[in-house]
């Protein structure tokens, strides 16, 4: 019997290897603007996913992007985040976790992949609740503006922080 329930959990391990290591996380993507703005070719920009495991606070996001070969050019960014429900994360436009160059709080609401696009298209200086789509899981938003700030993302810091 023992043999039996060993080659059965081994067999489900195979066939699902994605349920026996899967993680929360965080993926970045940085849409390069300067190539479209000059007209170039954008061979020289950032297609590479930047991974932020849930839970890891980044200070400093140049770190993530020279680990992820990706040079320190502007650029907007788009995200998905996988987590349980109450999984929050802040977005700061500043190093270092500081709220000068605006910020954008996001609270999963479901267990569901949230795919946001956008981050800058929420009312300013409220909560804003996102109910789920087909893309995309349900979230709440907090968001304190500031000029170019989906470009000027700079530290993310995990869980609840004062004045959100």
């Amino acid at each position: 019997m023992k043999i039996k329930a060993f080659f059965i959990s081994i067999s489900f391990l195979i066939c699902f290897p994605i349920l026996g290591f899967a993680k929360d996380e965080l993926v970045m993507h940085q849409e390069l603007m300067w190539w479209q703005i000059n007209g170039q070719s954008g061979e020289s920009a950032c297609f590479q996913l930047i991974y932020i495991e849930v839970g890891r606070d980044v200070p400093d996001m140049r770190d993530e992007l020279l680990d992820a070969n990706c040079s320190l050019t502007d650029g907007k960014y788009s995200l998905t985040l996988t987590g349980p429900p109450g999984t929050t994360v802040t977005f700061f436009g500043n190093y270092n976790f500081k709220k000068g160059n605006g910020f954008l709080t996001i609270r999963k609401k479901d267990d569901q992949k949230l795919w946001l696009m956008d981050l800058t298209d929420f009312p300013a200086g409220q909560w804003h609740t996102s109910e789920a789509t087909d893309d995309s899981g349900a979230f709440e938003s907090f968001y304190n503006p500031s000029p170019m700030f989906e470009q000027q993302v700079s530290s993310i810091k995990w869980g609840e922080h004062e004045g959100t």
